[in-house]
């Protein structure tokens, strides 16, 4: 994947335990939830549900598998040494991933319903400071961006775009400035086999500039 040098160094919480308050709705028999370490100043982070360790070593670019949690209120806490940050946030039952990023933590509803005969289902994730809002382009390895319009308009930081539907194959995304054709991450090509499900993330690289990370939502 190609990593550019990002404009300007940004504020790292270097240590974190967030805590997230959860609920469900009314009948339903369970959550799933799932751990994604978008802090880069984390090599490995915890996920502890009504002080039970639900996931544990979570790197950094990484998710966690899919863990189980009865319907009713919960308290989930991210954990990291060091500093504490408190952001109670609200999860609906379903399929949920739990994104860590330096500014705190974001919820977002995962799709896990098997797509139309021979197509997959893309979406992608903003968790970079640096990138700021971006135009999003899932396209065949060798297209040219500026022949064709955005997958995926305006995805600002700590927001996901719907879900694609394309038919199964090579695609690479490719994020550029908002409003331009400056593209500042391409993720190179990705294979996606029929049936899959997944979400492409845009990272700061630890180590300067821009990286992605590709989460199996299903499949």
């Amino acid at each position: 994947m190609i990593r550019l040098r990002k404009a300007a160094p940004h504020t790292i919480v270097l240590c974190a335990l967030i805590a997230v308050t959860f609920t469900t709705g009314c009948g339903s028999s369970s959550t799933q939830v799932r751990l994604v370490n978008a802090m880069d100043g984390q090599t490995s982070i915890s996920m502890v549900v009504d002080n039970s360790t639900l996931a544990t070593g979570v790197a950094f670019g990484a998710a966690s598998s899919y863990a189980s949690v009865g319907s009713g209120s919960h308290t989930l806490e991210i954990q990291a040494n060091g500093a504490t940050l408190f952001n109670p946030v609200s999860v609906a039952s379903g399929n949920n991933t739990v994104l860590a990023t330096n500014s705190g933590p974001t919820i977002f509803t995962d799709n896990k319903t098997t797509p139309s005969s021979g197509n997959i289902q893309v979406r992608v994730i903003n968790a970079s400071t640096s990138l700021g809002t971006a135009d999003v382009y899932v396209v065949a390895p060798g297209i040219d961006i500026s022949t064709v319009n955005p997958t995926f308009s305006a995805l600002a930081y700590q927001s996901a775009s719907s879900y694609a539907t394309v038919a199964a194959g090579s695609y690479q995304i490719e994020f550029a400035q908002a409003g331009s054709k400056n593209v500042l991450i391409n993720s190179n090509a990705i294979s996606f086999s029929a049936g899959q499900i997944r979400t492409v993330v845009a990272l700061d690289n630890p180590s300067g500039g821009f990286t992605t990370a590709v989460l199996s939502d299903l499949n």
